[in-house]
């Protein structure tokens, strides 16, 4: 009679605790990209939902408004007609001393309501910064700031450090 083949209980086991053990080392790193993409994410969401309501304010000629909800806890506003609701994913928050509303004019700019009755649009007189934090790691925050200049141009100028 001929030897039989194969794999051992014992190989089966070492084999499958060798492989945990791998995983385990693995399981940090993961974690670590899962919630820089969530930061991204977040960021990239901020982006879009500026660049959205600037072309609504072009194209519809009219003042749009976009709402900046400092956490995702609070229950956030609907999108309606006049306004967008941005509210930062995963475990991102909005820096605290930013202002939480960001109006578009009908050509495309950034503008504040004076208080008046009815409210008036003014141009801003400078860029506007917009900082997100990431608040995942307590060793390592980091923050990405999106600029909208005075003209309505939106980018993510820097990476930094909350």
């Amino acid at each position: 009679m001929g030897k039989t083949r194969g794999f051992t209980l014992i190989e089966l086991m070492v084999t499958i605790a060798v492989l945990a053990i791998i995983t385990m080392m693995a399981m940090p790193l993961f974690k670590d990209m899962m919630v820089a993409q969530n930061f991204s994410k977040s960021t990239q969401e901020l982006i879009l939902t500026l660049n959205q309501a600037r072309s609504k304010a072009v194209l519809e000629r009219r003042q749009v408004q976009v709402i900046l909800q400092p956490n995702s806890t609070p229950a956030p506003s609907t999108n309606t007609d006049n306004q967008l609701v941005w509210v930062p994913s995963g475990q991102s928050i909005l820096k605290t001393n930013l202002t939480t509303s960001i109006y578009f004019n009908l050509t495309g700019g950034v503008c504040f309501l004076d208080g008046g009755t009815p409210p008036k649009c003014i141009s801003a007189n400078n860029d506007t910064n917009i900082e997100i934090c990431n608040t995942a790691t307590s060793s390592n925050k980091k923050s990405k700031i999106v600029s909208i200049s005075r003209m309505g141009t939106i980018q993510q100028t820097t990476e930094g450090t909350c």
